[in-house]
């Protein structure tokens, strides 16, 4: 199982990628920032939430959160770390 800094920082990574390839600014990540003030806009966290899912195997706003209420770099995080340990008591 991965553990809250590992999966902060594939979500970091991910997310840098997606601007990247959008052309968009890359701003230094500190788990503060606004997702559409960093200039994720609704379909690359879309995006965001599939890579992820591929990743980690598993899509926290499936059942348990609302991504429309996940409005800070540092709520998604906070709800893949409380997915992934879900998952862990469950196995």
């Amino acid at each position: 199982m991965l553990n809250a800094q590992e999966i902060q920082g594939k979500i970091h990574s991910e997310i840098v990628g997606l601007l990247a390839e959008a052309e968009l600014p890359i701003p230094v990540l500190t788990g503060s920032e606004i997702l559409n003030k960093i200039g994720l806009s609704s379909l690359l966290l879309a995006r965001l939430v599939i890579q992820l899912e591929v990743e980690f195997g598993f899509d926290p706003f499936e059942e348990e959160y609302v991504i429309s209420d996940v409005r800070t770099l540092k709520a998604l995080v906070d709800a893949y770390v409380d997915m992934a340990g879900r998952a862990a008591v469950a196995a």
